[in-house]
């Protein structure tokens, strides 16, 4: 049983959305006037409050590079006539929304759209090897094969994609009885399916969710993660978050928004920049860092402090405290539930912020992963884990101790070590058996050093802060040293 939950969480390592572990970061965008647009359109409404859909004003923005959007059509299954019109139209209203939502935190960027030939978005319009029953629902088969195959038509015909990174995949509707297709997000690719109703006339839609979901998706290629919307300051006002129940409010016509660290993300997401890039997008850094926490219950707040290097620039810091509510677990699809800050990095390098508990739902006795991530100008995004816990209504955590699990996502027979030094014979002592540690959660006061070899010899890895699966350490550790940072 171990080895498969140790298995599963390397194929959902493999394929999180969201998690997407890189996004973006950045304070303020050019304006306007200084993008390289192909045509700027803002969609009016009529009186009637309908959105014009006239081709005659299909006019949207173009950036340096841009969203792949590819039909992916099974042999026996052929592309909807005209579809092209009418999802032109369906993005150019996505452009519009994410445009505006970013606005509201004075970002002014826009989602590139390539255009074709004809004046409508670039769709690409790829054959599939094979019929739609070869595509079902499940991510692990069907989006890795759809993925060669496009990468494989990418290699003939490279002229037809702008990004290396943003895919945006299509399947029309399954016509052989089985519904069931691919609608996720598999890293920075996002699958959806086309059907007459995937139209901006179709919103509202009382009977599916598919609109909202295609946004929703779009947003985990575009390296969003979910999150929900803040309890007192957003929820009331501004609706559901699109990267929480999003898909489910937006298809409905309801208060849909994006929360501000989403919007940070899509800043500096590649195909949202409006100039050539001078730095390669979403190139990983040398960092670290150093974060220090002191709970208020009385203020109902967390003050982070604290400091960070980076050998790349840094434009914001999100904070996301993530519930684990009646043993959801956390991570990847467990974090609908997430509240999220932004807070601007200091230039001398220090951290210094404020979370409001009054913002979060779940409290009662609920475990709260805090997640610290730097933002890179390039679009990278860390991410560094701290344990916290509602006991009896009061925020907790202790920052000394180092807690070990004998099976991914913490899972598993579980040691508690405080500062110091543990040999074979010492983990043995506390119940952990030797070659046994897959998942770790580290405190913010402490870094744990693992060693290989009994006695603090072999191969080492220092790991400053919580992690869901040891990877390349994972069943390895025979000693190890607790210490301050």
């Amino acid at each position: 049983m171990r080895k498969q939950t140790k298995k599963w969480m390397q194929i959902i390592q493999g394929i999180a959305l969201s998690v997407t572990v890189l996004s973006l970061f950045f304070a303020c965008s050019k304006p306007l006037s200084e993008q390289n647009t192909t045509e700027i359109r803002r969609s009016k409404a009529s009186s009637n409050g309908d959105i014009d859909t006239s081709l005659s004003n299909l006019k949207f923005v173009t950036n340096p590079v841009n969203l792949n959007i590819i039909m992916f059509v099974p042999t026996d299954n052929p592309a909807l006539p005209g579809y092209k019109t009418r999802l032109s139209q369906l993005f150019v209203h996505f452009q519009d929304w994410l445009h505006n939502e970013m606005g509201r935190y004075g970002y002014s960027n826009y989602l590139g759209l390539a255009k074709d030939s004809t004046g409508l978005v670039n769709i690409i319009e790829i054959p599939a090897a094979g019929a739609q029953a070869d595509y079902p629902y499940s991510s692990a088969i069907s989006a890795g094969k759809i993925i060669n195959e496009i990468n494989a038509y990418k290699t003939s015909h490279p002229g037809q994609f702008s990004s290396n990174n943003h895919y945006l995949v299509l399947l029309p509707a399954r016509t052989d009885g089985d519904g069931s297709q691919p609608f996720y997000g598999y890293g920075k690719f996002c699958f959806a399916v086309d059907n007459s109703s995937m139209s901006v006339n179709g919103i509202p839609n009382p009977s599916s969710n598919y609109l909202g979901g295609m946004l929703h998706e779009l947003g985990h290629g575009l390296n969003l993660p979910h999150n929900r919307a803040k309890y007192v300051s957003e929820e009331p006002t501004l609706g559901t978050s699109l990267m929480g129940s999003g898909n489910v409010s937006f298809s409905k016509g309801q208060p849909t928004f994006l929360t501000g660290s989403d919007a940070a993300i899509l800043s500096r997401n590649e195909v949202f920049q409006s100039a050539v890039a001078t730095a390669s997008p979403y190139q990983a850094p040398s960092y670290s860092i150093q974060p220090q926490f002191a709970i208020d219950n009385s203020q109902q707040k967390i003050f982070i402090t604290g400091n960070y290097t980076s050998n790349l620039p840094v434009s914001e810091i999100l904070v996301y405290m993530d519930p684990n509510v009646n043993n959801e677990g956390t991570g990847a699809n467990k974090d609908y539930n997430a509240v999220t800050w932004k807070f601007t990095p200091l230039s001398s390098g220090n951290i210094q912020g404020t979370i409001d508990l009054n913002e979060l739902y779940y409290k009662g006795n609920t475990p709260y992963e805090l997640k610290v991530k730097l933002l890179l100008q390039n679009g990278y995004t860390t991410s560094n884990v701290y344990d916290f816990n509602y006991v009896n209504g009061l925020m907790t955590t202790n920052q000394d101790s180092v807690y070990t699990y004998s099976n991914a996502s913490y899972a598993g027979v579980k040691g508690s070590f405080g500062k110091g030094q543990y040999t074979t014979s010492d983990l043995l002592a506390k119940g952990v058996t030797d070659n046994s540690i897959s998942s770790i959660k580290v405190g913010a006061n402490v870094k744990v050093t693992l060693y290989n070899g009994n006695n603090f010899t072999g191969d080492s890895l220092v790991v400053t802060s919580s992690s869901s699966y040891l990877s390349t350490f994972n069943d390895k550790v025979s000693s190890m040293k607790v210490q301050n940072r």
